[in-house]
């Protein structure tokens, strides 16, 4: 990303190759168009998500929990405004807002030979590192979800050396590098975005409706969310706001994400639900009373 941006000489004014102004006007698509762009941020944000996911596998679990998430930021901050600066400026928004490689169209804008391949070389290691992402945030969520027997205990057992899931990371390997370089990155991203905002859709339900099972002074909490319900509401209002943008775009793989929950759904029904050791997880179930209404 870097050795594009320098390569547009952005630093002047008279020889910079950067022309904002004159390619994107503005909001070439308004405030649609932010809206249409809300999903990308949910992905950058998966990625912080994952170093809880990960953070277990560290030598220093409190250590590097912060440090992940601080320098992931970071990282994405930069990444994405560089990334945003440069394609704004080089490319074209009708050719922009469908392109699968941003930095890749923009490297070629710029003509310059070794420009062009390493980007061509950064969008190859980035595909590895996204597969790679996937692989450990995945695996660590199949390992809780075998711990708790929601899935096959088979993918709950942890390498004696590494303690790393090893069966679930070996199941999901190849899957994440099939998707991964199908070439259709923008479409096997849009699943993953999918199944984020839905889970943050029903996370955001879940914590008006556990309030109201269990009101304030029935249980002993731990935390206690200030301003309730109010992050509840912003965070469905903008869960909603991002499908309605990805609808645009992507509405094949609503409908496909939706099927694959419907399928799932009762396959977990039908099949699995009788293997579930509700003491396994729900720890000292006694010392909680009854849900209001239930």
């Amino acid at each position: 990303i870097f050795i594009l941006l320098f390569s547009t000489r952005f630093y002047s004014e008279t020889e910079s190759l950067l022309q904002i102004r004159g390619l994107t006007n503005g909001l070439p698509y308004g405030w649609m168009g932010i809206i249409g762009a809300l999903q990308f941020g949910v992905w950058f944000y998966l990625g912080i998500e994952g170093t809880a996911l990960a953070a277990e596998e560290c030598r220093s679990t409190s250590r590097s929990l912060p440090i992940g998430a601080i320098v992931g930021t970071i990282t994405l901050l930069v990444g994405a405004t560089t990334t945003w600066l440069v394609c704004s400026g080089l490319v074209e928004a009708g050719v922009l807002g469908s392109s699968v490689y941003p930095l890749f169209d923009a490297a070629r804008a710029v003509g310059n030979p070794i420009v062009i391949n390493a980007l061509f070389t950064g969008t190859i290691l980035s595909c590895m590192a996204s597969a790679n992402g996937c692989i450990t945030d995945s695996s660590r969520a199949w390992y809780a979800m075998s711990r708790d027997t929601l899935i096959p205990e088979i993918f709950g057992v942890l390498h004696p050396k590494y303690k790393t899931p090893y069966r679930a990371i070996l199941f999901l390997l190849p899957i994440a590098i099939a998707f991964g370089y199908t070439g259709m990155l923008d479409q096997v991203v849009t699943f993953s975005i999918l199944s984020a905002l839905l889970v943050y859709i029903m996370s955001a339900i879940m914590m008006v409706k556990f309030r109201r099972m269990y009101p304030m002074g029935t249980i002993q909490r731990e935390y206690v969310s200030p301003f309730h319900p109010v992050p509840s509401i912003i965070l469905m209002v903008i869960a909603v706001m991002a499908i309605v943008g990805m609808y645009f775009g992507y509405w094949i793989n609503i409908l496909g994400g939706l099927a694959f929950y419907f399928l799932a759904s009762l396959w977990f029904k039908k099949r699995r639900e009788h293997y579930i050791d509700f003491n396994s997880f729900i720890g000292n179930a006694d010392a909680w009373p009854r849900a209001e209404g239930y």
